[in-house]
């Protein structure tokens, strides 16, 4: 009976992520092409602000809240109510973000005025403070959530886990983007926003159903637990100071940056290359890539302990990098049948890099989960900060000199290919055992300099 109970907290801790992907696939799918092509607002704001979300976590916050559920308790949770905190801030920001984009006035706004209307935009800022207080809860709720997995769950089955929990969360993007499209084959402001309000609540009952009662209360506040905590100052020293876990920041940043530079851009895509309206870009784009993305993470993270992370992770790099060829071509010939094949290659790549990769990173924590998951988080933040908003740029840099749709497209997934590739040259020199064994001498100076003082 306690191995049932076991398994079903398990499965119902999985389920988290699925109210991640309701709201996430909604804000980089939908909302990113509402403000693009029907308020047309450039894509470097309009993908400059939602990757504001990943902000808070450049400036820290996934450190912070990582240590910090290390170190501190509430009423004897290290976990649980960090992924509530961050839960309730994302759920109230993510219901007032179509209203507050309606508010933005510099939409169709000539480039020589653009400069002085983003200070003046009453609406751009509510907007900026929407998202920033969305990246907050974001970050602080994942990274206490991995730290979670991490805690309780055995090595050997964090591949499935992570698997499972990723397979949810784009499943249930691609779903409720079916059934959006559909609400919004009438599309209207107040659709949008009505969307947003039930996906909020939603939202809500998936994370506090799926987390509560998980953790045990008082769970490590055993002995050899409170030796190990350090203070955030010293987790920053910890970090920078030791190469091999900047080495695989780096890893994680790359392969990061690879994974989700292009989920902003698709849907845009669809609508600018091809002229797909709403109804269609949400029906082709996520039940496509993301059905064979979903395929390939569950059957990868089963896979995991059998062929490995680093063979799962090259197997990503390369079918995704042919799969942005294809779409490439596709593009170019307005070949749909050729795009639908493109995103299914590529679905299979990104199913397989990013469970092997999110896997690996799980695995990389020395004892320490909260904290370098934290560092870990804060990579992958940077990469997709950079990735969303360096695709906004680009794509409008190239236009503005071409004239030419899918030349900005294609100039956003040949960087992925690059990426792609970099990854697989970076990967051969990831290493646990190193990883592990310069983490447990660092910890050990930390506690030599505290009997010092």
């Amino acid at each position: 009976m306690n191995k049932i109970v076991k398994t079903l907290n398990l499965i119902r801790l999985c389920m988290f992520q699925m109210g991640f992907g309701l709201m996430l696939g909604f804000v980089q799918d939908i909302l990113n092409r509402v403000m693009i092509k029907e308020l047309l607002l450039p894509a470097t704001i309009a993908l400059g602000l939602i990757s504001l979300k990943e902000l808070m976590a450049i400036f820290g916050v996934k450190v912070w809240a990582g240590n910090l559920s290390d170190r501190k308790s509430v009423l004897g949770y290290r976990r649980t109510p960090y992924i509530f905190l961050g839960l309730v801030s994302c759920v109230v920001s993510f219901m007032l973000s179509p209203a507050a984009a309606y508010e933005v006035k510099v939409g169709g706004t000539e480039f020589s005025h653009m400069l002085p209307a983003l200070f003046t935009d009453i609406g751009l800022w509510k907007l900026s403070i929407i998202f920033l207080i969305f990246g907050f809860g974001l970050q602080v709720a994942t990274t206490a959530y991995y730290a979670l997995i991490a805690d309780i769950v055995p090595e050997e089955h964090i591949g499935k886990i992570t698997g499972a929990s990723w397979t949810l969360m784009v499943l249930t993007a691609i779903i409720s983007n079916w059934n959006i499209g559909n609400y919004l084959k009438v599309f209207t402001p107040e659709r949008l926003t009505q969307v947003a309000e039930f996906g909020g609540l939603l939202t809500l009952f998936f994370g506090v159903f799926a987390v509560i009662g998980i953790e045990k209360r008082n769970a490590e506040t055993g002995p050899g637990k409170e030796k190990h905590s350090i203070t955030f100052a010293q987790s920053v020293r910890l970090l920078s100071s030791s190469p091999k876990t900047l080495q695989f920041a780096l890893y994680i940043f790359i392969s990061i940056f690879a994974l989700f530079a292009n989920e902003v851009v698709m849907d845009p895509f669809g609508a600018e290359v091809f002229g797909m309206p709403v109804s269609v870009t949400t029906k082709l784009f996520k039940p496509t890539m993301g059905g064979t993305q979903l395929v390939f993470m569950l059957l990868t993270g089963f896979l995991l302990s059998k062929i490995g992370y680093k063979r799962g992770a090259y197997f990503g790099n390369t079918f995704s990098s042919i799969g942005f060829a294809i779409i490439m071509v596709a593009g170019f010939t307005l070949n749909m049948d050729l795009l639908r094949a493109g995103l299914v290659v590529t679905g299979m790549g990104l199913g397989a890099a990013s469970v092997s990769n999110l896997s690996m990173m799980m695995n990389m924590t020395a004892g320490r989960s909260g904290i370098y998951i934290g560092l870990w988080g804060t990579a992958q933040s940077l990469a997709i900060f950079i990735g969303h908003s360096g695709a906004g740029i680009v794509r409008d840099l190239v236009y503005i000199f071409s004239g030419n749709h899918m030349l900005a497209y294609a100039a956003i997934f040949i960087v992925e290919i690059i990426a792609f590739t970099a990854s697989s040259f970076v990967l051969p020199y990831v290493s646990k055992e190193a990883f592990e064994e310069e983490s447990h001498a660092k910890m050990s100076e930390f506690a030599e300099a505290a009997k010092v003082h």
